[in-house]
């Protein structure tokens, strides 16, 4: 079996405001997908994918992995069988990733204006990016196998629940429905069935720490409402996983939140943070990382330590002073501990 073939570059297309962008939102920009195809076929390690063996070399389950398994159950169809299909050219557009809008009512720490409209509103700047109706009529809806949702935050976009009634027009209820949110949207009644209608719906939430750690890297939303979403999705038997966004705040309290996961039963994936480096997982200071708990220290390579960790750490810092004058809060209120290593660092500089 080809321990590096990838469904993405074959089944997957991600679509934007402005059309088509990518199989996967993981590879570079520039990234030839013919070629990569070749050596995925070829048995080789595409050096575009490094998102992904970064994590599998580190014995964390990659994107490539979770599509492959769950393409395989959906498909009903072993991934070995689907890769021979591949070589003989028989593949089409099954796997949607769509962002529909950058429609958001969050100003996360690590986000900003493109991706959230709460955040252009912060900042007074007018950004509001929708994906066109022809684009939406073009799809062939009867061949879907897996659909994400993503956002912005997709539970807040009526065009997202125009699809989902697409495909339930066409008899498609069977799809693979997953829908990656920050549990803060209240749902009507009509919104409600539309979701039930789906055998295979999956509810991903964003989610990077508990009670006042989550209020502060995602504000303004609320843990208690983030909580009763989650009680509804369990009691109407949805699907429940967790998109991990590990930056150096979500770091530093990942032993608490995984621990959170683990009571809740809910299943989760990494997704670390790299662009702005300042807010990656390494950019703290070395004695931080070296007093930090065994898991932590699995994700951060303590030997590559360097002089830019330390000043990617200061302009975390200034930014992190910079959002809450916007916001009008303060860090220490909410991550007390984090907000006394931000003290301790800028008196260094």
């Amino acid at each position: 079996m080809n321990d590096y073939f990838c469904v993405l570059p074959f089944f997957g297309a991600e679509y934007t405001p402005s059309g088509f962008s990518t199989p996967c939102c993981l590879l570079p920009k520039d990234t030839d997908i013919k070629q990569l195809q070749t050596e995925m076929l070829a048995g080789q390690r595409p050096i575009a994918c490094k998102k992904c063996w970064i994590l599998e070399d580190q014995n964390k389950i990659s994107d490539r992995q979770l599509k492959n398994s769950a393409f395989d159950f959906y498909k009903n169809q072993a991934i070995e069988f689907i890769e021979e299909d591949c070589r003989r050219g028989d593949y089409s557009t099954q796997i949607v990733k769509l962002y529909t809008s950058n429609l958001c009512n969050g100003t996360c720490v690590t986000c900003g204006p493109v991706a959230s409209t709460a955040w252009a509103t912060l900042k007074n700047i007018k950004i509001l990016s929708t994906i066109e109706q022809p684009i939406i009529d073009s799809f062939n809806y009867k061949d879907f196998t897996m659909v994400n949702f993503v956002g912005g935050e997709p539970l807040k976009e009526k065009k997202n629940f125009d699809i989902l009634l697409k495909l339930i027009a066409v008899g498609n209820t069977a799809c693979f429905i997953s829908i990656t949110t920050n549990g803060s949207v209240q749902l009507s009644t009509k919104q409600k069935n539309i979701l039930r209608e789906f055998k295979n719906l999956n509810i991903c939430l964003s989610i990077d720490g508990i009670e006042k750690r989550f209020e502060y890297m995602r504000f303004p939303l609320k843990w208690d409402v983030l909580i009763e979403n989650i009680k509804f999705f369990k009691e109407n038997s949805i699907q429940l996983s967790v998109s991990y966004t590990i930056s150096n705040l979500s770091i530093f309290y990942i032993e608490e939140t995984l621990a959170w996961f683990n009571l809740q039963g809910i299943d989760h994936n990494y997704n670390l943070v790299y662009d702005p480096s300042y807010f990656s997982p390494n950019a703290l200071p070395l004695e931080v990382k070296q007093s930090l708990g065994p898991i932590a220290r699995s994700i951060i390579d303590i030997s590559r330590d360097s002089v830019e960790d330390d000043k990617n750490f200061h302009l975390c810092c200034k930014e992190l002073r910079n959002q809450d004058h916007m916001k009008g809060i303060d860090i220490n209120n909410y991550l007390p501990e984090f907000s006394q290593i931000m003290i301790d660092t800028e008196i260094l500089f």
